[in-house]
């Protein structure tokens, strides 16, 4: 009988352990949010065209290829894209698909096994799997050809435009990225190592703007590079959009409307750094905006709602107070007197699992309701390459642990 048991014991094991070594997860190594015109009565601002991050493309596109590089935060063997039309009111056809590490040659992307995919509006796919090993921070190149007249999405990241099916060659070393609405919306990479993902989920304080695109990016694409220097188990990836509102849709539908997609359902996501509400406070000082004014006790109980849907899926939640903003087009006594209040609120309540103080990083000692003019990208809004250095390294790196 002993012997039968120690048989069955060794059969279990020998069973458990390859399964085990294989044990492979898919996590988001990359993400850019969808988003669209959603403003109340006015007529959607239109990207700045002196944006440092480049010119502004065709909001239309046909025989076209639109190539985007980006880098991803984890490691992995096999990659997946997703590719969304989320907010288009037709089919968008996709013909051909690759992607490449590095200056590597391009490695052909298909769906279901076909060259090409049709996303009906509102709807979003995932590649099938590539192999293609790749490392945390190692930059890849995304092409998808669209054969057809095809309308872009609003949200726009720098790309390359070429004419044709450019999908199975390299980029030119001359070409010249412009800002293009983007279908490319995700990587996910398999890895078999533990690591989980933290999303930074926001405005454009968050996307980044005001980064130069020779630069590491903004704090989400710095707090990740510290954490693989650091060897700690998160990858990094963000979910900020320019302009973006935790209350009220706008650019884009609002942080709470959002919450779900761009941040609970992100594959491998453990944890959610938040830092949202400046719009909230701006906005209303526009006519078009005006009826959409909010209180402290508004934005608080929108954090709330945040930490108890978060919580809700198992996220741990980290709230980071907003940064100064006197001298930018939407500042306002009644704006900054919120703040204030949000941010006492954020720093004493002991609501969130964790604080990053952004507000004291950032400022000036000498006017704390303003950027430090190092800080400051010059809008007296965004932070500067500077600023956002400082930003991520406010940011303790067990802040999700």
């Amino acid at each position: 009988m002993q012997k039968s048991l120690a048989i069955l014991a060794a059969l279990s094991v020998a069973l458990a352990t390859p399964a085990a070594a294989a044990a492979q997860d898919w996590i988001a190594g990359w993400t850019w949010v969808p988003s669209a015109n959603l403003g109340p009565t006015g007529a959607p601002s239109q990207p700045n065209p002196n944006d440092v991050r480049g010119p502004l493309g065709p909001s239309e596109v046909a025989n076209q290829t639109l190539s985007q590089a980006l880098v991803v935060t984890a490691d992995g063997d096999r990659i997946r894209i997703r590719v969304s039309n989320l907010h288009g009111a037709a089919p968008v056809r996709i013909g051909a698909a690759s992607v490449s590490v590095g200056d590597g040659a391009p490695a052909p992307v298909t769906f279901d096994g076909a060259p090409g995919v049709t996303l009906p509006a509102g709807a979003s796919r995932l590649s099938d799997p590539v192999v293609l090993p790749v490392r945390a921070l190692d930059r890849l190149t995304v092409s998808t050809y669209l054969p057809d007249p095809t309308p872009l999405p609003v949200h726009r990241i720098r790309q390359v435009l070429r004419d044709g099916d450019a999908t199975g060659s390299v980029i030119p070393a001359d070409a010249s990225p412009m800002r293009l609405g983007a279908l490319t919306t995700a990587v996910e990479v398999e890895t078999d190592t533990p690591v989980n993902v933290i999303v930074a989920f926001g405005d454009s304080i968050t996307e980044g703007t005001g980064s130069l695109p020779s630069g590491p990016g903004g704090w989400p694409e710095r707090l990740a590079r510290r954490m693989v220097a650091a060897d700690a188990p998160w990858a990094v990836i963000n979910a900020g959009i320019g302009g973006n509102r935790l209350l009220y849709q706008g650019s884009g539908p609002s942080g709470l409307q959002r919450l779900d997609s761009d941040a609970l359902a992100v594959s491998g996501a453990r944890c959610l750094i938040l830092l949202e509400g400046i719009n909230d406070l701006g906005r209303p000082a526009r006519p078009e905006y005006a009826h959409e004014a909010i209180t402290a006790a508004d934005l608080i109980a929108g954090y709330r709602q945040v930490l108890a849907r978060a919580h809700a899926a198992g996220f741990r939640v980290v709230l980071a107070t907003l940064p100064p903003f006197e001298g930018a087009n939407y500042f306002t006594a009644t704006g900054e007197t919120i703040r204030q209040a949000a941010n006492a609120w954020i720093r004493t309540s002991g609501e969130p699992d964790a604080v990053i103080d952004f507000d004291a990083a950032v400022r000036d000692p000498e006017h704390p309701q303003r950027l430090l003019a190092a800080n400051d990208s010059g809008d007296r809004l965004h932070p500067s390459d500077a600023g956002y250095a400082a930003m991520a390294e406010a940011i303790q790196l067990t802040v999700c642990d």
